[in-house]
């Protein structure tokens, strides 16, 4: 009897283990996803807020200006080439198994050669905005050139200089510290809207405001630098022990990560610019206004993979794919029914949205919306499983995958737009090239490489993952076809199919969409968060006056 009770508490104590794994996983993805969407909400709130204060202070005409100059050295941000990424990885890789020389050494390695890359691209920078005469080129009429000179090389600082901070900055993630790294992030967001803002009151000119927007890169810069070597000490932060032939090594992989960024460029760009040739320009404020709304919900899971992303690697890293497997389920099953569930919505509702939030100004196109919304659900269960690769360096294949399907859209886009094979679909032609092209390649491709990489059943993933969840999405488009049709007022309606397709949601998917496993694992969760909540509150209590 001794043998069976100590395999016995040897699984109870392994259980345990992984169920507090599991716990801090789920607490820190969820601090850090509230971090991400508040520097969203920060980046969205100031965009939108301190455009009427240049139009104020300066006109549309020098705003103009200055858009023009921010859209000349915003291209110095491929100077990134994808490194930070692959870089990042492989320190969050050291870091997990403790082996800090070669974290250090990494560091030292990338900090030199991103230095060396920020300080080529300052003196090219420097040397075409004193020598060429830009401002005549796009027939500035306020700015003279020396005042158009400083004020681009002002604003190239802040692009070349967040190119080795943003390594820095990325050591937090490393560290399983991704919200503190992020809130930092946020006030440094913050202080730049606030700052521009304060000087547009006061009147200041281009250089003032180019000027003023690199104290916060400072200052941030600063406090990071202090607050690494307090936290971590054992991380040594400088350039002393680069290895050029590590350098060499970082390319390669670094490389893939770049295409993968310019190819969602790529296709979000070259859509509008589709769109723009074919049907024309009234068409492609459509097309934007409804892709915008589409895609709110798409960027809280491209959040969500970004938080979730360094806990990937370091599970990764210990070889823990039980639990990859485990959170490849869950992200996939949660983002599309989030996903699948605002669709269902926004079917209903979108009319109204678009018409409440561009005044009557958009003609709303039902088709249209319905395909974006098709696209949406088609997309998300391979954009959730592409943060696998990416995030356990093995990224190649996934580049590979990116690039061909935006080619692909593109071209497919051309063909059923335009009148060239007879078609003539116009901006719903665009979409509809766009959904097929991903369908036809990264659509099956990506989660086949991501099953592959992490042992998971291929067939398990489509049946379980995916196709589980279509009941749900129908018993939902059911009920809210009802009480779109049965409730006339449009507040109430609102509400209503809000409410109702988000219960629908959360109850199918616990009870039927969710394995026994997954509905244990996420009540002990739940259990462990509470107990741990409660016992704060205990401790905390008895020092409260």
């Amino acid at each position: 009897m001794i043998f069976p009770s100590i395999e016995r508490s040897t699984a109870l104590r392994n259980s345990t283990i992984s169920n507090l794994t599991l716990v801090n996983i789920t607490r820190r993805v969820s601090l850090g996803a509230l971090a991400v969407f508040l520097g969203q909400g920060i980046t969205m709130v100031g965009q939108v807020s301190v455009v009427p204060v240049f139009l104020w202070a300066w006109g549309a005409e020098r705003y103009g200006e200055w858009l023009s100059l921010y859209a000349i050295v915003g291209y110095l941000t491929i100077l990134n080439f994808g490194m930070q990424m692959y870089v990042v990885n492989r320190l969050n890789q050291a870091y997990t198994l403790k082996k800090i020389d070669e974290y250090n050494l990494i560091l030292h390695t990338a900090l030199k050669l991103f230095l060396i890359v920020s300080c080529v691209g300052g003196v090219i920078v420097a040397a075409f905005c004193f020598l060429l005469p830009f401002e005549r080129w796009l027939h500035f009429v306020h700015t003279t050139h020396i005042t158009a000179a400083l004020a681009g090389f002002l604003l190239s600082l802040q692009i070349l200089g967040n190119i080795p901070m943003g390594l820095v900055t990325g050591t937090y993630r490393t560290f399983g510290e991704l919200p503190r790294g992020q809130m930092i992030g946020n006030v440094q967001k913050s202080l730049f809207f606030l700052l521009t803002a304060l000087v547009l009151g006061l009147h200041g000119g281009l250089l003032d405001v180019a000027a003023v927007q690199l104290l916060p890169l400072i200052g941030v810069t600063v406090y990071v630098l202090m607050d690494l070597h307090k936290r971590h000490p054992e991380i040594d932060i400088g350039i002393s022990k680069a290895d050029w032939r590590l350098a060499i090594t970082f390319l390669g992989p670094s490389l893939f990560f770049f295409i993968i960024q310019i190819s969602g460029g790529f296709t979000f760009q070259g859509s509008i610019l589709l769109v723009g040739a074919v049907v024309g320009p009234a068409a492609v404020a459509v097309y934007s206004v409804l892709r915008t709304l589409a895609n709110l919900i798409r960027q809280i899971v491209g959040s969500v993979n970004s938080v979730l992303w360094p806990e990937l690697t370091s599970l990764e890293a210990l070889g823990d794919y039980a639990h990859l497997r485990e959170a490849h389920a869950l992200l996939v099953k949660g983002a599309l029914a989030l996903c699948g569930t605002a669709a269902v919505f926004l079917h209903f509702e979108a009319k109204d949205i678009v018409a409440f939030w561009t005044g009557g100004r958009i003609v709303f196109d039902q088709t249209l919306m319905d395909l974006f919304l098709m696209y949406l659900i088609l997309q998300i269960p391979w954009i959730a499983s592409s943060v696998f690769p990416a995030a356990t360096n093995r990224h190649q294949k996934l580049a590979i995958a990116y690039i061909v399907s935006g080619a692909l859209g593109l071209i497919l886009g051309y063909l059923f737009s335009s009148q060239v094979i007879g078609v003539g679909l116009g901006t719903r032609g665009v979409i509809l090239g766009v959904l097929v092209g991903e369908v036809l390649t990264a659509g099956w491709y990506v989660p086949a490489l991501t099953c592959r990489i992490l042992g998971e059943n291929l067939r398990r993933y489509w049946l379980s993952f995916v196709f589980r969840g279509t009941p749900i999405l129908v018993a939902e488009a059911l009920v809210a076809w009802w009480i779109s049709a049965a409730i006339i007022t449009p507040v109430a309606r609102f509400i209503l199919i809000f409410l109702t397709v988000a219960i629908l949601a959360l109850v199918g998917s616990y009870f039927w969409w969710a394995d026994s496993e997954e509905r244990n694992r996420m009540q002990d969760i739940l259990a462990r968060v509470k107990l741990s909540l409660a016992l704060r509150q205990i401790v905390r209590k008895p020092f409260k006056k």
